[in-house]
C-alpha cells in the first residue's frame, strides 16, 4: 500500500470517480457527528479570517482507495475501501455551499459542479465524482443536481439539510467572504491520508481489519460484507435480485432479527444472538468458491425475509392474520423461529391456512396459559427454537406441535388446572400489562363484542373492580357474609375475576359498587355489562365470574394432550420449589438462590415462604456460603432443635466457620437435571457464581426495599432479570449504590477520581440511561462515545433511544429485560463501559 497526505480538493481532481462498493454499509452520519465536524470546519475558518499562516490544518482521518473495475488510461475509478462517511459528508456540503451561494451568485453552480461534483463530459452514473452504495445514490445524486430542496427522507438529505441550516446561520451579511472562507476550508484545511491499495490486494479484507478495530459494525453490516466478498462477479444480481429487496421490506432491527431467525433454523438451540455474525460467516465459509450455492442463501434469505415481514406486518386478508397480530401484541419474538417454518411448510404447499391457523392457536393457547398459571417464561426460547428444526412436512403438522408442546415438564396447564389458577392466582401481577390487556381482550371478543378493544389507547386499562385501596363502603361489603373483610381483600383483589377492561379508571377510582355500577353498565364491554348486572360484589359473585371467564378462557384456548400427563402442569411457583426440595438427595444442601433461581423469583421471597409453611427438607437451604440462615427458625413454634445438629446426622460436613461442604452443595443446574426440566440446559450456560450477600438475611435496607419495590412493579422475571444484571456487574467486581429516595434506585457504578460513573440506574420499572449525567464525566464527555453508547444499546430488539435524547435521560422499561436477547445486550454494554471508563483512567494515569 501507497500512503501520503492529501486534501478534498486534490483527492476529487481531474476526470475520475470514487466509488463506494456493495459490501459498505449506508450512510450512517447524524447530527453529533455532523456537528463536530462542523465545529471543526468553523474553528479553521477563524485561522484563515484571522490570517494565521503558521496554524496547523485539521487532520479528519484516513481514505483508503483500491483500483476501481473501470480504471483505464483515459479515465480512472476507485474504490472507496474505508473512509466513505466523512467523504460522502464533505461532498454533500460542497452541495449546501453551491446551493447557499448561488442566491448572490449565479455563477457558483457551474464552478462548483464542474470543478468539484462532476465529471461534465461523462454520461449516466459515471458523471458522478464520487457515488456511494446502492441504497444512498438516489438522495446523493439529487442533492448533486440540485433536486432535494426540501427532502429529508435519508441521512444524505438530513446532512444536506444541516448544512444549509448552520451556513445560513454562519453568513454574516456584513463579511462578504465567510462563506468563501468555509469552501476554502473544506477543500484545502481538512487533511486526509490518502492510502492506495494495490491491484492484487484484497480490499474486503483490509476493509474488514479496518472497521473491526475502529468505528463499530452492525452483525447486519458484517454479515452483507461478507456476503459481497464472496461474490466477485455476481454481487451486483444478488444484490438486485435479493438484498436491496429484503432492505426494502424490513428496517435494520428487522433484518437484524432475520438474521438470528435464519441461524436458528439453521442450527436449532446453538443458535446465539450475540454470534449472529459468526455463525452466518460460517456458512457462508462452507458455500466459498461457488457464487451459485451463495445465490441460493441469499435466495433463501430474501424468502425468510418475506416471512419475517408477514409476521411483523400481517396483510389483513391473511385468515391468520389475527393470530400472526397477537403474537406480535405479546411480544412473542420467542416464538418465531416455529412460525417462520410454519410458513415455509405453507409456502411449500405441505400445509394450508386453515393448518396454520390450528397450529398457531396451540402455540397462543400455550402462551396464554402457562401466563396465566404463572409459569417462567425463562426457557421458552429453547422450546419453541428446538420444536422449529423438529417439525417435519410429512406429519400432521397442527397435533405434532401440540403433542411437542404437552409434556407435563413444559407446564401448559390443562383445563382443571387453568381454572383453579384463574379463581385463586394473582393475575394482575403476571407477565406484562399488555398481556394481561389481550387476555381480556380476547375473552371480551368471544362474548359477541360490537366494541372494538384498542390497546394501543392509553386510556383503556385494567380495572379493579373490588379497588386495590380498600374504603369503609367496601369494606361494609365484604364483610356482609360475616367473613374477614382484609383476608378476603387480599385473596380477591388480583385475580382474573375481578379484573376487566376500561376506558374510565380515574372516574372509577376507589368508587363503591353502586357508582361502579352504574358507570360499568354504560360501557360498550359485554363483560362491564355482566359485572353491572349483578346486585353487589363481594367473594360469591368474584369466583362466579372467574368461572365463567375460565369456561371462555378454555373455549378460546385449547389445552395440551391428556393422555400420559403427569403430575401438576401448570406448576405454581411454590409447587415447584416443593418438587426441588424433595428431590434433594441424602446428606446434600441447596441455597435460597438456587431456588430462587430455578423458578423465576429472588432469595428474600423464597426465605419468606420457607419460614411460614411447613416445606419437606427447608432446613436444608442454606446461603449460598453454606451458612444457616441467622434468621433461620422452624415453621412449628414448639421445634427446639439446633439446626446444625439436625444437618450434622442427616450427613451434611460443616467446617469450623459453620460453612457445609460445597462437594455436598445441590445446585440450581442440578435441581433441574433431578427434576428433569428442559430449562437445565440454559441453566448451564447461564448460572453465575453468587455470593453471601444474595442470602435474604443479608441484605441491607436499601436492598431490600429496592428488590420489594422491583417485584412489586416489574413483576417476578423482569426483577429477576435485573438481579442477574446486577449480579454480573459485581462478579467482575463492580460496586452497587442505592438511592435513598422514595422511588427506590439502583446503579451498577464506577468510581474515578472520588466521583460514581454508571452507564445505567434501575429503578422498579425502568432502567434509566444518564446521558444528562455522562456529558459531564470523562471520557464520556466525548459525544462520540455518548453516541456509541446509544447504537449499542439499540443493537437490542425492541429499543430505540432517538439521537435527540443524547443529552437526557431515556429509559427502557424492566419487562424488556426478560428478554435474553435484550438481557445479552445490555450485559455487554455494561462490559463495554467498563472497559472505556478503565482504558481512559490508565491513560490519565
Amino acid at each position: 500500500m501507497k500512503a501520503n497526505e492529501t486534501t478534498l480538493r486534490k483527492l476529487i481532481q481531474g476526470d475520475q470517480q470514487l466509488l463506494v462498493p456493495l459490501y459498505q454499509r449506508q450512510y450512517t452520519w447524524e447530527r453529533p457527528q455532523l456537528t463536530q465536524l462542523w465545529s471543526d470546519i468553523t474553528a479553521q475558518v477563524d485561522v484563515l479570517a484571522e490570517q494565521r499562516q503558521d496554524a496547523p490544518s485539521h487532520f479528519l482521518g484516513s481514505v483508503v482507495l483500491a483500483p476501481g473495475p473501470e480504471l483505464a488510461p483515459s479515465r480512472s475509478q476507485w474504490i472507496i475501501v474505508d473512509g466513505q462517511q466523512r467523504l460522502t459528508t464533505l461532498m454533500v456540503a460542497l452541495c449546501a455551499i453551491r446551493d447557499h451561494l448561488m442566491a448572490e451568485d449565479p455563477t457558483a453552480l457551474e464552478r462548483i459542479n464542474e470543478l468539484h461534483l462532476i465529471n461534465k463530459f461523462q454520461q449516466g452514473e459515471l458523471r458522478y465524482r464520487l457515488l456511494p452504495t446502492q441504497a444512498d445514490r438516489t438522495a446523493f445524486k439529487a442533492c448533486v443536481d440540485g433536486t432535494l430542496e426540501g427532502k429529508s427522507d435519508s441521512l444524505i438529505g438530513n446532512a444536506y439539510q444541516f448544512f444549509r441550516g448552520v451556513l445560513k446561520e454562519f453568513d454574516d451579511p456584513a463579511d462578504p467572504h465567510d462563506i468563501a472562507r468555509v469552501e476554502s476550508v473544506l477543500l484545502n484545511r481538512l487533511n486526509l491520508v490518502q492510502i492506495l491499495v494495490e491491484k492484487d490486494d484484497n480490499a474486503f479484507r483490509i476493509f474488514e481489519s479496518i472497521n473491526n478495530t475502529g468505528m463499530r459494525l452492525s452483525q447486519v453490516d458484517l454479515i452483507r460484507n461478507y456476503v459481497f466478498m464472496c461474490l466477485p462477479t455476481r454481487g451486483q444480481h444478488i444484490y438486485d435480485e435479493y438484498w436491496k429487496p429484503i432492505q426494502d421490506l424490513l428496517d435494520a432491527k428487522a433484518m437484524e432479527q432475520l438474521m438470528y431467525l435464519v441461524l436458528v433454523l439453521k442450527e436449532g438451540d446453538e443458535a446465539q444472538y450475540n454470534a449472529v455474525y459468526r455463525g452466518h460467516q460460517q456458512l457462508l465459509l462452507a458455500l466459498s468458491g461457488d457464487e451459485h450455492r451463495i445465490e441460493e442463501y441469499a435466495r433463501d434469505l430474501y424468502r425468510r425475509a418475506r416471512h419475517l415481514k408477514e409476521i411483523l406486518f400481517p396483510a389483513d386478508d391473511m385468515p391468520f392474520a389475527g393470530r400472526l397480530r397477537f403474537l406480535k401484541e405479546w411480544q412473542a419474538s420467542t416464538a418465531y423461529p416455529l412460525v417462520m417454518r410454519l410458513l415455509e411448510l405453507r409456502e411449500d404447499d405441505y400445509i394450508g391456512d386453515e393448518e396454520v391457523d390450528e397450529a398457531l392457536t396451540y402455540v397462543e393457547s400455550f402462551l396464554v396459559r402457562r401466563l396465566i398459571a404463572g409459569v417462567t417464561t425463562s426457557n421458552l426460547n429453547r422450546i419453541f427454537q428446538r420444536l422449529a428444526v423438529q417439525l417435519v412436512a410429512e406429519e400432521e403438522v397442527p397435533q405434532a406441535i401440540r403433542t411437542a408442546l404437552s409434556p407435563a415438564r413444559l407446564y401448559w396447564p390443562s383445563d382443571e388446572q387453568l381454572r383453579e389458577e384463574i379463581r385463586s392466582r394473582a393475575f394482575y401481577w403476571q407477565g406484562r400489562t399488555v398481556q394481561q390487556k389481550l387476555v381480556l381482550r380476547r375473552i371480551e371478543e368471544s362474548l359477541g363484542s360490537k366494541e372494538r378493544v384498542d390497546l394501543a389507547d392509553k386510556r383503556i386499562t385494567i380495572e379493579h373492580v373490588l379497588p386495590q385501596s380498600m374504603t369503609a363502603d367496601w369494606l361494609s361489603e365484604l364483610s356482609n357474609g360475616g367473613d374477614d373483610a382484609d383476608l378476603l381483600h387480599r385473596q380477591l383483589v388480583h385475580t382474573l375475576g375481578n379484573l376487566t377492561l376500561s376506558g374510565y379508571n380515574s372516574e372509577l377510582s376507589n368508587n363503591s359498587f353502586v357508582a361502579k355500577r352504574k358507570q360499568l353498565g354504560q360501557s360498550g364491554l359485554v363483560m362491564n355489562q355482566e359485572i353491572a348486572a349483578c346486585d353487589r360484589w363481594g367473594k360469591a359473585e368474584i369466583l362466579a365470574r372467574a368461572d365463567r371467564l375460565a369456561d371462555r378462557a378454555i373455549a378460546i384456548w385449547p389445552g395440551p394432550e391428556e393422555s400420559g400427563r403427569r403430575g401438576s402442569a401448570a406448576s405454581r411457583d411454590w409447587t415447584q420449589l416443593h418438587s426441588a426440595l424433595a428431590a434433594l438427595p441424602t446428606a446434600t444442601w441447596t441455597s435460597y438462590s438456587d431456588l430462587a433461581e430455578l423458578i423465576g423469583s429472588h432469595p428474600v421471597p423464597v426465605g419468606v415462604h420457607l419460614a411460614s409453611v411447613p416445606v419437606l427438607n427447608a432446613h436444608r437451604v442454606l446461603t449460598r456460603s453454606g451458612q444457616v440462615s441467622d434468621g433461620f427458625r422452624w415453621v412449628d413454634p414448639d421445634d427446639d432443635r439446633d439446626v446444625h445438629e439436625v444437618l450434622r446426622a442427616e450427613g451434611l460436613v460443616f467446617d469450623e466457620a459453620g460453612r457445609a461442604s460445597p462437594d455436598q452443595h445441590i445446585s440450581v443446574r442440578d435441581i433441574a437435571e433431578l427434576l428433569g426440566l428442559p430449562i437445565a440446559a440454559d441453566l448451564a450456560e447461564t448460572e453465575a457464581a453468587g455470593d453471601e450477600s444474595l442470602s435474604p438475611q443479608a441484605l441491607t435496607a436499601l436492598e431490600q426495599r429496592f428488590l420489594r419495590q422491583l417485584n412489586e412493579q416489574s413483576g417476578p422475571q423482569a426483577a429477576g432479570a435485573v438481579q442477574r444484571l446486577l449480579e454480573h456487574w459485581r462478579a467482575r467486581g463492580g460496586e452497587l449504590q442505592y438511592g435513598t429516595s422514595a422511588n427506590a434506585s439502583c446503579a451498577p457504578i464506577i468510581k474515578v477520581g472520588g466521583q460514581s460513573l454508571y452507564a445505567i440506574r434501575l429503578y422498579p420499572k425502568s432502567a434509566e440511561i444518564p446521558f444528562g449525567l455522562l456529558r459531564n464525566r470523562k471520557p464520556f464527555n466525548d459525544p462520540a462515545l455518548r453516541e456509541e453508547l446509544r447504537q449499542r444499546l439499540n443493537d437490542a430488539p425492541g429499543v430505540d433511544i432517538p439521537v435527540a435524547k443524547l443529552e437526557l435521560y431515556p429509559s427502557i422499561k424492566n419487562s424488556q429485560l426478560a428478554s435474553v436477547a435484550v438481557f445479552d445486550v445490555v450485559v455487554a454494554v455494561l462490559d463495554w463501559f467498563r472497559a472505556k471508563v478503565t482504558a481512559s483512567e490508565e491513560q490519565e494515569g
